[in-house]
């Protein structure tokens, strides 16, 4: 029995389809099948801090979104710089990424003779996801009941007075930097092993101030332990409105809040990178993650990756010229 050939118009068709197919498939196979299992989010805050609660409420968004398991990896220490190695040496799948902050990305190449990574070669920005503004507290008991007076105080007595930080890098000691700059005054830096040692120290007046994260500082200031002077961002904070900002009090330049970004390894596939970006645009905009974020203090911001590249870049010119010895 002779076989009949197909009619030369569904022939092609048939060559069409098939041509398209190899066109299009690699990179809808490569989206559509994201993520074919679980995603490592490495955080670089210890468990149970702001910085932690952020990563698991992102990873919990995320995982409804991909039905994969989004497990959260605390991997503090070294000022975040150990989490941001053991990214930057992970595959490129976008199955390990990094909820980085300005401190290992920005901060430390200008505060270490050599880090074991180049932020800006060898990660990949994909979105930001939080800022933390912070705030100028001191002891309940303090004579110094207001930023002028604080100020007045160090410009009266340079270095005399104390401040506490985690240590060089963190945001307690680069929004200090920043405010003596501002200010043309100079505190004394008085390190401790973490944030929460940090405030304890403040609160006892062991210190005179320090720059602390505003969800950190309200439990302490609402039971009659701490006083909040100054907010870092340009404006209030709606969840400390009594507490003026630095910019209005006589510094209108200033306007510092930390961020919290994903990132991933350098040369990412460009279609996994934007899946997702999109998705954690979804997880950003949505009510459980707002609600979360405005509950801890901090503020859900979306920034894409074109947006938060240039963040990034900016953050670390600025911090070039403040910094560098």
């Amino acid at each position: 029995m002779t076989r009949m050939k197909p009619p030369a118009c569904l022939l092609g068709v048939t060559l069409f389809a098939m041509g398209l197919s190899a066109l299009v498939s690699p990179a809808t196979a490569q989206t559509e099948a994201f993520p074919s299992r679980t995603v490592k989010l490495i955080v670089t805050f210890p468990p149970g801090g702001a910085g932690d609660f952020a990563g698991r409420t992102l990873a919990r968004g995320l995982q409804a979104l991909w039905n994969q398991s989004v497990v959260v990896d605390n991997q503090a220490g070294a000022a975040g710089s150990i989490g941001a190695e053991n990214m930057v040496k992970s595959a490129p799948d976008g199955l390990t990424l990094l909820l980085g902050t300005a401190t290992e990305t920005t901060v430390l190449p200008f505060l270490r003779d050599k880090l074991p990574y180049e932020p800006l070669n060898d990660m990949t920005p994909i979105a930001m996801t939080v800022r933390m503004p912070h705030m100028l507290v001191v002891s309940a008991q303090s004579p110094h009941k207001s930023t002028k007076a604080l100020i007045a105080a160090a410009q009266a007595r340079p270095g005399d007075l104390d401040y506490a930080s985690a240590g060089k890098g963190g945001s307690h000691h680069l929004l200090m930097e920043y405010m003596m700059k501002a200010t043309q005054t100079r505190f004394n830096e008085i390190p401790y092993k973490g944030g929460a040692q940090a405030l304890m120290a403040v609160s006892a007046g062991e210190v005179q101030a320090a720059w602390v994260a505003v969800s950190t500082a309200l439990p302490l200031m609402r039971s009659g332990r701490l006083l909040g002077l100054a907010v870092s961002t340009q404006d209030r904070v709606p969840q400390a409105p009594d507490v003026p900002s630095l910019a209005e009090q006589g510094y209108p330049g200033f306007d510092h809040s930390f961020w919290m970004g994903l990132l991933g390894p350098s040369k990412m596939p460009p279609a996994v990178v934007r899946k997702i970006e999109a998705d954690v645009q979804k997880v950003v905009a949505s009510d459980m993650y707002r609600e979360a974020m405005d509950k801890s203090g901090t503020m859900a911001v979306f920034e894409p990756q074109d947006k938060f590249t240039r963040t990034l870049r900016d953050n670390y010119a600025r911090n070039k010229t403040t910094l560098k010895p």
